[in-house]
């Protein structure tokens, strides 16, 4: 099962949907998007079929690492125990309310317990079938086989299976009939966040197809010289363009929709271990906003930003124009006055003044005035010359 939430700033209203469960980059970086903490609200809902049409679970104003400790556990759920966790969560809300560690209970318990028990049944109709046909009525348990058989042709199938659902307090949820004995307390209330990867970059490398085994051999980046010629011993190869990639994970989210080869290794380890160095001065965040300003992203680019982070410094609050343009206002102005102008506007003329770029993580200012694109392209033309000069000697 896969659950999408919307997160939101209740302060700023800034709203984002994610898929859980997620890794601590991915959280990490989808708050520093709409500028709140742990704190922040989510809620999301998950659908199921059932025998009168959909059952649906409800979680709002939860912890999002609470959330994402609940979708890493059910997200291997196969059918049947979808099913259950379906049936029920929809058994519980009849007397009121579930709340998240409540669901995280229900979901431990039919993980290691199995607590709650279905079998195959539309309607009460197919239960009672059900439960006639498998002799687990305990009424008829003593009776003659003619009795037995009389008592079948003659029974309202649909009122028995009622009553057997009455009795039983189960319900019906994608063609199962669930129902749920006394749950074990299991969930301690604790919240497991997911670990901070001790990557910058993450691949899956192998073979190329028409030379692959299957195998697949994982390099987490930044690593040292050594470590990425032992990745080629054991793979028994001379250079990495005899593999192929095939999965990426970076603790820059954007990143991962990002072209590249095998044979880009090397400058991935640089972009890398400058990525690493970054995270650990704090200054991640406005090179993810340096990143989030560039029109299009390819390796070099982004790796030749790494060169003017300490030229550029990140506001988180400015969010939008008429957040910045207001900030920009003269202090005599009174706040009633505000109300009436154009702070969009205004704010968009002075950060084009003042060369700023608005992106999802705040206002990318730069110190000297020089935007970022023409910052970049200043960058590109020394390496040109740079280039050029070296042809020539």
């Amino acid at each position: 099962m896969e659950l999408e939430i919307t997160l939101s700033n209740p302060k700023t209203k800034q709203r984002m949907d994610i898929k859980l469960p997620a890794r601590y980059s991915t959280l990490e970086d989808a708050l520093q998007w709409i500028n709140c903490d742990e704190t922040v609200n989510a809620g999301g809902r998950m659908y199921g079929g059932c025998g009168r049409g959909v059952v649906a679970c409800y979680f709002e104003n939860c912890n999002v690492f609470e959330l994402n400790y609940w979708a890493s556990i059910t997200q291997h759920f196969d059918y049947d125990k979808s099913s259950q966790f379906l049936g029920g969560y929809f058994i519980m809300s009849q007397k009121g309310s579930v709340d998240m560690p409540t669901a995280i209970n229900l979901a431990l318990n039919i993980q290691t317990n199995n607590l709650v028990l279905s079998q195959p049944a539309m309607d009460e109709r197919d239960l009672a079938e059900f439960y006639l046909d498998n002799d687990l009525i305990p009424e008829l348990a003593d009776v003659t086989d003619d009795a037995y058989q009389w008592v079948v042709d003659h029974t309202n199938l649909q009122e028995l299976g009622e009553e057997i659902c009455q009795k039983e307090n189960g319900t019906f949820v994608s063609g199962e009939y669930v129902t749920m004995e006394k749950l074990d307390d299991l969930y301690d209330g604790i919240i497991r966040m997911p670990q901070s990867e001790p990557y910058v970059f993450k691949l899956e490398i192998g073979f190329p197809h028409n030379n692959d085994d299957g195998s697949r051999y994982s390099v987490p980046l930044p690593a040292s010289h050594g470590e990425l010629e032992r990745v080629l011993e054991d793979m028994e190869v001379t250079d990495f363009p005899q593999l192929a990639d095939y999965n990426f994970q970076s603790i820059v989210p954007t990143f991962e929709r990002m072209d590249f080869h095998i044979t880009d290794i090397y400058t991935l380890n640089q972009l890398a271990t400058s990525i690493a160095y970054f995270k650990e001065t704090g200054e991640l965040n406005t090179y993810k906003a340096m990143v989030d300003a560039l029109d299009v992203i390819n390796l070099d680019k982004v790796h030749n930003l790494c060169e003017l982070v300490d030229d550029f410094e990140l506001n988180p609050s400015d969010r939008d124009f008429a957040s910045y343009g207001r900030k920009q206002c003269p202090n005599m102005l009174p706040e009633d006055l505000l109300e009436y102008l154009d702070t969009a506007e205004y704010g968009k003329k002075i950060a084009e003044k003042n060369g700023v770029s608005m992106t999802r993580y705040g206002a990318l200012i730069p110190k000297d005035g020089v935007p970022l694109m023409e910052k970049l392209a200043q960058l590109n033309e020394v390496q040109s010359q740079g280039m050029t000069m070296g042809q020539t000697m």
